[in-house]
């Protein structure tokens, strides 16, 4: 296991180096995401009611869990009935159940349906027969076939372009000119950054794209939930020693948030991105967190609604928490306000 600032030195040199080297590659790859764009453009499925896309340009995490949780309780509050639409990464069939993010969205939104599967125009199309009003397309901004009559793309204020270049030399799924296909665009977990880094990025996207609103989005804590026990309330772990873990997108940004909280992080591991667990998974975090000193591990909803009850019974001298968050936007919520009205014209 590494210690995270080692893993944020290591790579970011690691990084450099293979940017470099691959950079030629992504020549070919910009040219057939801009060729790809272009031939969908006009070409789209629309379908009979609203879509709201919620995507990124980068690989890896932007907080769009959060904020498709967000968008789909707003249209919900609006009177909507809305649906959730993803691809399902990493769903696992055999267990007849679906992906990480379906099952955080499962617990946070009861009563609001989710539909997963590579082809979301017939799941849209699914969605729409079963009573949907409005769907939420969850990742959906690189997803061209569907037509989207919102796209609210995300950029994480920790690393909104990564390193600049694209696939496979750095992150970027698409040119960072893409983002003239937005109608939003949000600057995510805008809290763990400094001002000046903030300002920094917001000058940039207003003077490139000054028709584009921006909306400033936080991470903000709902509680620390113990795993198969009670919520607690998210300053309760201050100054108390946490070995921590996830398998996010961007670990770093959890780390983050958990030293927010006022935690103190003796020991830190990032798994990669939508980590299947199991019962040795769990033996080994406990032992790197005894190794460390402290009782307690904590870890992202996403990590624990993978871990199962029985995993946990025979590491009892540890106990196991998760962070719950929510998205708020503290800057160009009118404007968000405002596009989601806009879905629904014939409304007085």
């Amino acid at each position: 296991m590494s210690d995270p600032g080692k893993l944020t030195s290591g790579t970011s040199a690691w990084k450099t180096i293979a940017g470099f080297l691959l950079w030629p590659l992504s020549i070919p790859y910009r040219v057939w995401m801009v060729a790809r764009r272009s031939w969908w453009s006009g070409r789209s499925h629309r379908l009979t009611v609203p879509v709201v896309s919620i995507g990124n340009l980068s690989c890896g995490g932007t907080g769009k869990t959060p904020m498709v949780e967000l968008v789909a309780r707003d249209l919900a509050g609006m009177g909507r009935q809305p649906a959730i639409l993803s691809r399902g990464y990493g769903a696992n069939g055999s267990e007849g159940t679906g992906n990480d993010e379906y099952r955080v969205l499962a617990e946070n939104l009861p009563g609001i349906e989710h539909y997963q599967g590579a082809d979301r125009v017939a799941r849209g199309r699914e969605a729409i027969t079963a009573g949907a009003g409005a769907l939420v397309l969850d990742d959906g901004f690189q997803h061209c076939r569907l037509h989207r009559d919102l796209d609210l793309v995300l950029l994480d204020s920790l690393r909104p372009f990564d390193n600049g270049h694209l696939l496979p030399a750095g992150l970027l799924r698409e040119p960072v000119t893409a983002l003239q296909n937005a109608d939003l665009v949000g600057l995510t977990r805008a809290n763990l950054v400094s001002r000046e880094k903030l300002d920094s990025i917001r000058s940039f996207l207003e003077g490139r794209y000054p028709g584009i609103p921006l909306l400033v989005i936080e991470s903000r804590a709902v509680c620390w939930q113990e795993l198969y026990g009670e919520p607690m309330d998210p300053g309760s772990l201050a100054e108390t020693k946490v070995f921590a873990f996830c398998g996010i997108g961007n670990p770093l940004s959890f780390r983050l948030a958990v030293e927010d909280l006022g935690a103190k992080v003796e020991g830190f591991h990032a798994f990669r991105d939508h980590q299947p667990y199991d019962s040795a998974s769990v033996e080994q975090v406990a032992s790197r967190a005894r190794q460390c000193g402290v009782d307690t591990i904590v870890m992202t909803q996403k990590d624990a609604v993978k871990l199962k009850e029985e995993w946990l019974k025979s590491q009892e001298d540890v106990r196991w928490l998760y962070l719950r968050i929510e998205q708020a936007i503290v800057s160009g919520e009118d404007a968000y306000r405002q596009a989601l009205a806009g879905l629904f014209p014939g409304d007085s």
